[in-house]
Formats: C-alpha cells, sequence, structure tokens
C-alpha cells in the first residue's frame, strides 16, 4: 500500500504597503513575481493602473440614425443603416445624415453656440 506523503514549502513574498491594503480590501491585485537575484526573495510588483480621465463626448445634435459630438480634439460623426436597404439607398442615407448634420452645426456656429475657430462649445 502506497502512502501519500504532502509537503508543504512555505515561502515569504514581499509587497508593497498598498498591495497589502488593497488585498485586505477584498480587491484583486495584479502584477508580477519575480525572485531578485541578490537577494533571493520573491517579490510582488504591483501594476500601477491609472484610471481613465478622458472627459465625456459632448453631444452636438442626434438625428434620425446617430450622432454628432465633440470631444477634446475631433468631431464624431455617426450613423447607423441598415443592410437591408441595399447600398445604393445606405450611402444616400447617410449622405443626407451628414448634410443635416452640416447645417446643424453651421446653425450653432451662426447662433454663437459654437466657436468657429476650435469648436469648442462654450
Amino acid at each position: 500500500m502506497k502512502e501519500k506523503t504532502e509537503s508543504t514549502v512555505k515561502k515569504y513574498i514581499e509587497l508593497p504597503e498598498e498591495a497589502l491594503k488593497s488585498l485586505k480590501g477584498g480587491k484583486f491585485v495584479e502584477g508580477t513575481l519575480h525572485v531578485d537575484k541578490k537577494t533571493g526573495k520573491i517579490i510582488f510588483n504591483a501594476w500601477k493602473r491609472k484610471p481613465n480621465t478622458s472627459k465625456k463626448d459632448r453631444v452636438i445634435c442626434y438625428h434620425s440614425n446617430g450622432w454628432l459630438k465633440e470631444s477634446d480634439n475631433n468631431l464624431k460623426f455617426f450613423a447607423s443603416v441598415s443592410k437591408r436597404v441595399g447600398a445604393v439607398c445606405a450611402c444616400q442615407t447617410m449622405d443626407d445624415e451628414l448634410q443635416y448634420v452640416t447645417e446643424e452645426l453651421f446653425q450653432k456656429i451662426e447662433n454663437g453656440e459654437i466657436d468657429s475657430n476650435n469648436l469648442k462649445l462654450y
């Protein structure tokens, strides 16, 4: 009869204080483990993730199939047309929507709601 032997090895891992606080708080901590060649200790380096700091896009106008939005650097035009209408009809619909959005943009510039130099909403 074979006896089952279990061997346990205790190793200590060096953790930064921030990672330990996060673990005690019930959070997951992503990072890398490696053995320090000089000391032979196992060291954990937590990844320092930066939160997403981008601002939300501002809606300039909505149209029947999408929208026109302004981010810090770009104007974003979105149109969604069903494939079932066919390529010609889809292209015409998107062209019509672009004309509508362009007119709305010029109207807002004329009304002073948008600065035409840098297209920022006031």
